[in-house]
């Protein structure tokens, strides 16, 4: 009989949900591109959830976008990972630069501390990202919308995941 998942998926079925998982965040964040605005030199606090491929689960996280002069950023975030058994989290340090005419799109790099915690016992791995992203803000500017795949390199035999995230930021200042 083929592998299966915890909730009885096949391989074929979980390649279907990842495609679809992807058409929908971008599908949320496309229509706004119109109108949309580039990031305007504000610190933005942004909440995200998304999808990593290696452990085929769920997160939700925290970020802070620190502009840096015009097109560079700092971006110190968490994430927590919905694993099965025990609990994940990954910390990052990361910085971005923002390109194109209006800023809309963003690479950048950084580093990782990855957790894992089972049956009471701890262990951590570091690894360097790498990312894009597509960030656009309301035409006020108050709010944003942002989506971000990124790949976390470690040189360890636990892989190198891939996460792609979809997240609402909110400018703080005037």
């Amino acid at each position: 009989s083929p592998e299966r998942d915890h909730a009885g998926a096949s391989p074929g079925m979980l390649h279907h949900r990842r495609v679809w998982l992807i058409a929908l965040l971008l599908g949320a964040i496309l229509p706004v591109l119109g109108h949309a605005q580039g990031l305007q030199n504000r610190t933005r606090i942004v909440l995200r959830g998304g999808w990593e491929t290696e452990r085929e689960t769920g997160a939700a996280g925290a970020a802070v976008r620190i502009p840096i002069g015009e097109v560079i950023e700092l971006l110190p975030s968490a994430d927590y990972f919905f694993v099965d058994v025990g609990d994940a989290w990954q910390g990052n340090i990361d910085a971005s630069i923002r390109i194109g005419n209006r800023k809309l799109f963003y690479v950048g790099t950084g580093f990782a501390i990855l957790n894992r915690k089972v049956n009471n016992a701890w262990s951590s791995d570091v690894g360097l990202n790498l990312f894009a992203g597509l960030a656009v803000e309301t035409p006020g500017g108050r709010f944003g919308l942002l989506v971000e795949p990124r790949f976390t390199l470690r040189d360890t035999d636990g892989g190198n995941p891939f996460y792609v995230s979809l997240g609402v930021s909110y400018a703080l200042g005037p």
